[in-house]
């Protein structure tokens, strides 16, 4: 596991203990063969994609996209474009570095106990 995942896991756990909002993970990192590859795309995979989706809304926003970097992570230009769409879309779209940035979002967002945040 590198550090992304790690803050990754940290927050897909805190939602599964705390939060209790559906969280999705979009698998976009693996590495395969080009055929396979090919297929993916066929079938909808998309460089960029968020690494989190929560798909509950709140009164403003459909649901949120997360990008989850470590402290020194860099966000790709698919990255950035993939989240402006779903902004356009009427989703909030974040870049998280860590996963206390973004586990204080989810609690903003779902207007949760905010002794949660820090």
């Amino acid at each position: 596991c590198n550090a992304e995942a790690i803050e990754q896991i940290i927050v897909v756990e805190f939602v599964k203990q705390i939060a209790n909002v559906p969280v999705l993970h979009c698998a976009n990192e693996r590495k395969c063969s080009p055929q396979y590859g090919a297929m993916l795309k066929r079938l909808g995979t998309r460089a960029g994609v968020s690494d989190l989706f929560f798909p509950r809304g709140n009164s403003e926003f459909k649901g949120i996209w997360i990008e989850m970097k470590s402290s020194v992570g860099k966000t790709s230009p698919a990255q950035l474009q993939f989240l402006d769409e779903m902004r356009a879309e009427g989703y909030k779209g974040i870049v998280a570095h860590g996963s206390q940035e973004a586990i204080n979002c989810i609690v903003d967002f779902y207007s949760l106990d905010p002794m949660f945040k820090k």
